[in-house]
């Protein structure tokens, strides 16, 4: 019977646990990088190789200077620390993987979207081996998941005319937002010291944590420590200040054609730093003044709005480079994303939803390289050089004739890589609840359905 390996991370091992006693095509096993997690643990492995004194060569020896360059880079974590260390980190988890792919011989290895080093690294020795390595998350069609590789997505089926149209209904209803920005609807200064308080607890709490559970350098709790390179401080306050409570005032001062709707996303994010492809595409705040830059000399006025759930979380930095820019306008957090998508001609974004909502309201969308782009219906910018042509290119573009025909094929490709199941299931999952476990279902049977087709390893062995 082949072996699929369900990689947890922390606070969902009974989740994974339980969907791996769903599966039917397959003995699933669950593997953690937390210690006595999981059915498998990492932890002891790491460390043995990590103190061994060969990690960081090995890690070279692994993936060269430049492929371990591109790991640390990715990750949030190892690019805030000494090279050093994130080399034998990267070299001990590298051993201690290898060690357990030896023992579970697995065929098919699936987690949530890559978002740290453990992750990237398993996924490259899981291609070496010939393994299809799959990510999970959430579609932004509601109750639904995908399946994808590096945020390349898996086409999974074929989409009734039924699936479509049920798509474009509740993607493009006036007060549709994502599941996970509906209730970030409070924005104050109070809110922000709250948010600060907890997280700088949080850290401290972990600095300690990390110790007394042996497991000094584990991913999870390395990613909680405030001296991160991307964690807020308190002068990040001062980015509240500059936000534009005239925005509307500047906005009716335009014609819609010369308006940009810059929607930022959260930071730092998995589907930037592990989707695009051009590294220098991850310099994230360059890019973004310079896609202003480019725009504002054109003519256009950008008008950019945070992620709502990025509150207390963004640096300064970035909003006082774009507020010293006369172009820009930067928009209150609790303005509605879909009033700025209704009031704009253009939008641009990373990989964030906006960027699918937009042009399924008719806008000019530019993307990067998110899984719901395709190559007809939107503006690609996969490389910092594409920014320098990109008001040329928005002058050639013309709204589609067809806005009905655009959304449908829009859909039709969503709709595709989207398949049923509870994504966010995993919270505070409980696998004594029936309640919990019905809640699986869907997905399981998704899963029971489609991962078969991606056991290449199985087929090839046999």
């Amino acid at each position: 019977m082949p072996r699929v390996v369900f990689f947890t991370i922390h606070s969902t091992t009974p989740w994974w646990k339980y969907l791996a006693s769903r599966m039917e095509f397959a003995e699933a096993v669950v593997l953690s990088d937390l210690r006595a997690d999981g059915d498998y643990s990492l932890v002891d492995d790491f460390y043995r190789f990590v103190d061994r004194g060969d990690a960081a060569a090995v890690a070279l020896a692994r993936f060269g200077e430049e492929g371990c360059a591109d790991v640390i880079l990715r990750c949030r974590v190892l690019r805030s620390i000494n090279r050093d260390l994130a080399l034998k980190l990267i070299g001990g988890m590298t051993q201690a993987i290898e060690e357990a792919f030896d023992r579970l011989e697995p065929h098919l290895v699936m987690t949530f979207t890559i978002d740290r080093y453990v992750m990237d690294v398993m996924e490259r020795i899981a291609r070496r081996r010939g393994i299809d390595f799959l990510e999970m998350t959430t579609s932004i069609i509601p109750d639904q998941v995908m399946l994808m590789r590096r945020g390349r997505p898996a086409r999974l089926r074929e989409p009734s005319t039924e699936d479509i149209n049920a798509g474009i209904s509740q993607l493009c209803a006036e007060d549709f937002a994502p599941a996970y920005v509906r209730d970030a609807k409070r924005f104050s200064r109070g809110r922000f010291w709250r948010i600060f308080g907890y997280y700088a607890v949080r850290g401290a709490f972990f600095n300690v944590w990390r110790f007394l559970k042996r497991d000094r350098y584990n991913c999870h709790y390395l990613d909680a420590l405030k001296q991160l390179k991307h964690k807020v401080r308190v002068g990040d306050v001062a980015a509240l200040k500059l936000l534009d409570h005239g925005w509307d005032k500047r906005l009716a001062d335009l014609p819609r054609e010369r308006r940009v709707f810059l929607g930022l996303q959260l930071f730092p994010e998995a589907s930037m730093d592990y989707w695009l492809k051009s590294q220098d595409m991850l310099a994230h705040d360059d890019v973004l003044v310079r896609c202003c830059e480019v725009l504002g000399r054109a003519g256009y006025r950008i008008f950019v709005k945070d992620h709502p759930l990025q509150f207390g979380f963004r640096q300064r930095e970035l909003f006082e480079r774009l507020s010293k820019l006369p172009f820009v306008t930067l928009v209150p957090y609790d303005v509605p994303a879909n009033l700025l998508i209704g009031k704009c001609a253009v939008s641009v974004t990373f990989t964030g939803t906006i960027g699918l909502q937009a042009a399924l309201a008719g806008l000019c969308s530019v993307a990067t390289e998110p899984y719901y782009a395709t190559e007809q219906h939107f503006v690609h910018v996969r490389n910092v050089g594409e920014i320098d042509v990109l008001a040329e290119r928005l002058a050639q573009w013309r709204l589609s004739d067809d806005l009905a025909m655009t959304r449908r094929e829009i859909m039709r490709h969503l709709a595709a890589i989207s398949v049923e199941g509870d994504y966010f299931g995993w919270r505070n999952f409980d696998p004594e609840n029936a309640a919990a476990r019905a809640s699986v279902e869907p997905l399981a049977r998704s899963l029971n359905t489609h991962l078969p087709r991606f056991l290449k390893s199985c087929r090839t062995a046999a």
